[in-house]
């Protein structure tokens, strides 16, 4: 493994960006290296010493236009190689659709931070994930901020680490330091105030916006924990390669 491992960052949209895994993946000495699917950069062509982290956006991982498809030839890629990759919501899904999952509209869509009761969005972890690496150090229930309107279809390719009432797969495992988290804990103050300003689903609750500091001062621990969690089990992976 190189030195200082690099982190090869697919971006799908502006507004949803690395947010505070910047400066922890910084921090904990990776190169970063961000692909822009918006423009015509081609996606990176996987090498020694590299991890990969897929981030949200609205396109469906069913999509056949655009580049959803040659994103799905990739995650297949690095899960038949073992190169370590996160995938964020829509990452999630294309790493399932990868892994053979199917993908589906949601039962219900889950948005902001709070359920339909007017209570936080809250994750359950499993008995066999509650002494995992990825999770050390987190609370159960976990909470999180939710964007998405489809859902990874339960199967026997993806392992579930952590589900709530109304989705099933929100943190599931791929393989060697694969994984996936369905919600946001990667949030920081300028993305969720853009979020909240830009996206068309948060617009039908721009009423949550006024939990944006309260919710923050408890997710961004937690992102910093489950993250760094992920960078350390990549780095691991990388070094054993």
């Amino acid at each position: 493994m190189a030195q200082n491992p690099q982190l090869c960052i697919v971006q799908t949209i502006p507004r949803e960006g690395p947010g505070l895994i910047h400066p922890l993946a910084m921090g904990c000495g990776w190169q970063l290296q961000l692909t822009q699917l918006w423009t015509d950069q081609p996606l990176p062509q996987p090498q020694q010493g590299q991890a990969f982290l897929l981030l949200g956006g609205p396109a469906s991982a069913n999509d056949h236009h655009g580049r959803i498809p040659e994103l799905i030839h990739l995650c297949q890629h690095l899960l038949e190689q073992h190169i370590p990759v996160m995938g964020i919501c829509l990452g999630l899904q294309v790493l399932a659709k990868a892994k053979g999952a199917m993908v589906r509209a949601a039962r219900q869509r889950e948005l902001g931070w709070l359920d339909p009761q007017g209570q936080p969005w809250r994750l359950h972890q499993t008995p066999a994930a509650r002494n995992h690496p990825l999770l050390r150090g987190l609370p159960d229930p976990l909470p999180v901020f939710q964007l998405h309107g489809e859902e990874v279809v339960p199967g026997r390719s993806v392992e579930t680490m952590a589900s709530s009432p109304l989705c099933h797969t929100q943190i599931a495992t791929f393989g060697p330091a694969a994984y996936g988290v369905q919600g946001h804990m990667e949030l920081d103050q300028g993305m969720v105030e853009r979020w909240f300003a830009e996206d068309e689903d948060l617009r039908t609750i721009a009423h949550q916006a006024q939990f944006n500091g309260a919710g923050l001062e408890t997710l961004m621990p937690i992102g910093q924990t489950f993250y760094g969690n992920w960078l350390a089990l990549a780095a691991k992976q990388l070094a054993s390669a």
